[in-house]
């Protein structure tokens, strides 16, 4: 008894030590990500396939999965997904390094280990006889399929875009897809940024998916940049946006609104949505449409001012000329406080109150009225639902979309509460 008391001990011991390394020796904070990347990061980036539709690398994957954990925002929904996937606990990873890739449905991962952690997650693999999972040198690789290496030249050129940004997560999307973010042309590169009070997220394409490079001899004939939009969002908006040039989606609006907007806004402008009526057949928006005071604004006025005034009004406060289509909008508006926006752009730039949209956004999702005579708008809603229902414990989305040199980038942050 006395034998099996001290074997018991000492078993419980070298436990207790092991449980403390693996403690002690998962980092507590790290370098933060930077491209250019580091040889060790590119020889990992190295093992995604030439076939992978989109790949990420998390340097030091157990202090990013902590961060998550830490912010309000993230914290469910990443206790979720680490609940349902099969990878080994964040303290068997340590500081280790992880790259993951996905090909259709498919998602695949390898992961860079210490000696003892290898060890340890052969153990793991052990007792976990639904993961395919093999051993390839120090790699400890999961799901992953036959086929050879993303070339060195495409990798260069994915990489070139993201040269000087820093953060956390390195996630490039290869290939277009329907209501994938980040909504900007392929391929395109984010770096994501996690603190405990916000994620901010920056991701670059080329304007139109050219080369980086031009042809040689070549010579650069890209358009002039965009001037700056000056945006400013009023804080009781459920959504605000300011626009370098009338969005696609305006064509869907004048339908519901019944009235043509298109000449009011084709200098850019700014739009605040106070509340929607997404109760009725076809769903009836509550805004304000907000464009700079000039001569020629107040001619295109014209055009909608009867309709305007019908069901809501117009205002000219001189130095911005007003038009609401429900009684109440530019009332809220002209009393809002506003919030200067985080970064230039010279695209658009909007600010959005995930908490208060989000059940809007899944009523308008499930409207067949919409759906039938504003196509486009309803798949805006779907998509703008899809990325921002998790997103209920923020408490302001702010997105900044400019085009500089070539180059798209769209900046966004998500600020918790």
């Amino acid at each position: 008894m006395r034998t099996l008391l001290i074997i018991l001990l000492v078993i419980a011991a070298v436990l207790g030590a092991l449980a403390l390394y693996l403690f002690l020796t998962t980092p507590g904070d790290a370098t933060p990500l930077r491209v250019p990347l580091s040889a060790a990061q590119r020889e990992l980036l190295a093992r995604v396939p030439a076939a992978a539709d989109s790949f990420a690398l998390i340097p030091t994957a157990a202090l990013l999965h902590r961060r998550l954990l830490a912010n309000p925002v993230s914290h469910d929904v990443v206790a979720r997904w680490t609940s349902e996937q099969p990878v080994p606990s964040p303290l068997l990873i340590g500081g280790g390094d992880v790259v993951a890739w996905k090909i259709g449905k498919r998602t695949s991962y390898a992961i860079r280990l210490d000696p003892l952690r290898a060890f340890l997650v052969r153990a793991w693999m052990m007792g976990s006889s639904d993961v395919a999972a093999r051993w390839d040198g120090r790699l400890f690789v999961i799901n992953a399929t036959q086929g050879p290496p993303i070339d060195a030249r495409t990798l260069d050129e994915l990489l070139q875009l993201a040269n000087g940004l820093e953060g956390n997560v390195l996630a490039v999307q290869r290939n277009p897809a329907r209501g994938v973010f980040p909504p900007i042309g392929r391929p395109s590169v984010s770096v994501v940024g996690v603190t405990p009070r916000e994620i901010v997220i920056t991701s670059r394409a080329l304007e139109g998916g050219r080369p980086v490079r031009p042809p040689e001899g070549g010579r650069d004939v890209r358009p002039p940049d965009h001037p700056p939009v000056q945006a400013r969002f009023p804080r009781g908006a459920l959504l605000s946006a300011t626009f370098a040039r009338p969005p696609r989606i305006l064509d869907d609006v004048e339908r519901l609104l019944g009235t043509d907007l298109s000449a009011l806004v084709e200098g850019g402008g700014a739009v605040a949505l106070y509340d929607i009526d997404a109760g009725t057949l076809l769903p009836r928006p509550k805004g304000v449409i907000v464009v700079p005071s000039s001569p020629e604004a107040r001619v295109a006025m014209d055009v909608v001012i009867r309709v305007a005034d019908v069901l809501g009004e117009t205002r000219d406060t001189g130095r911005e000329l007003l038009v609401s289509f429900d009684r109440q909008s530019a009332g809220l508006y002209s009393k809002d406080a506003f919030v200067p926006a985080t970064w230039p752009a010279n695209l658009w730039a909007l600010r959005i109150d995930a908490a208060r949209i989000v059940p809007i956004l899944e009523r308008l999702g499930d409207n067949r009225g919409l759906r039938i005579v504003a196509p486009r708008l309803h798949r805006a809603a779907r998509d703008l639902r899809r990325w921002i229902a998790a997103l209920q414990n923020a408490e302001a989305i702010e997105a900044s979309d400019s085009l500089t040199g070539g180059v798209e980038e769209l900046r966004v942050r998500i600020a918790s509460k």
